[in-house]
């Protein structure tokens, strides 16, 4: 790498790694974990088996590096929206957005995970949940701060903000789970998750000066 930027040999290996994992992902998603074998991913990749291994070492290696690699980019996206500019209920409802939006982009990573991580073997799990764990704990903080900002406003009732965060990420999985299982039966958006959230919330006389629908 040279002044920050990757070489070209860097950057086809980050590309073809990236391949692999796209094309394990849609396998794995498919027909499960157990039933692709590296063979079948180095063929519908078009890598020599031995290719895959100069990557992974095994099949549960590149399975946690797909669970790990994906929520790193769930992590970004909800980062980037807590750090926007704006108000409280300004980057609380990019967050709720950001999460609808990312989990939409990869409904087959959402779908692997929960058919295959909770049942997987010490082997896989191995680093992975506290890994994805520490990322998850480091974002419920950053929004746990937003809701406490606004509590010192007087905008948001005095609830424990870490509590706050917790209770608007489980809404949001429980509306985005919902979807998953059922995605023509209840349509949403970010707008219904904020109303029902924000009229236990907000301060009397708060709700009259913001509009939570757009």
């Amino acid at each position: 790498m040279k002044n920050g930027k990757p070489s070209r040999k860097e950057r086809d290996y980050l590309r073809h790694r990236q391949e692999i994992l796209q094309t394990a992902l849609e396998l794995f998603s498919q027909r499960g974990f157990h039933n692709v074998s590296m063979h079948e991913i180095a063929t519908a990749s078009e890598f020599a088996v031995g290719s895959l291994y100069k990557f992974f070492s095994n099949k549960e290696d590149l399975y946690r590096a797909l669970m790990i690699d994906t929520s790193k980019v769930f992590h970004s996206s909800l980062m980037a929206a807590l750090t926007t500019s704006g108000n409280e209920l300004e980057k609380i409802r990019a967050c709720v957005e950001a999460r609808i939006k990312v989990f939409m982009e990869n409904i087959d990573y959402v779908r692997l995970y929960l058919a295959e991580t909770r049942g997987a073997s010490f082997n896989i799990k191995a680093g992975l949940d506290s890994d994805i764990k520490i990322r998850y704990n480091v974002f419920l903080q950053k929004l746990a701060n937003v809701f406490e900002s606004g509590i010192r406003k007087k905008v948001f009732k005095k609830f424990d903000p870490y509590l706050l965060a917790v209770a608007l990420d489980g809404i949001s999985n429980a509306f985005l789970f919902e979807h998953f299982n059922n995605p023509d039966k209840h349509p949403f958006d970010a707008s219904l998750i904020l109303d029902i959230f924000f009229q236990q919330i907000y301060e009397k006389g708060e709700m009259e000066k913001c509009n939570l629908v757009k």
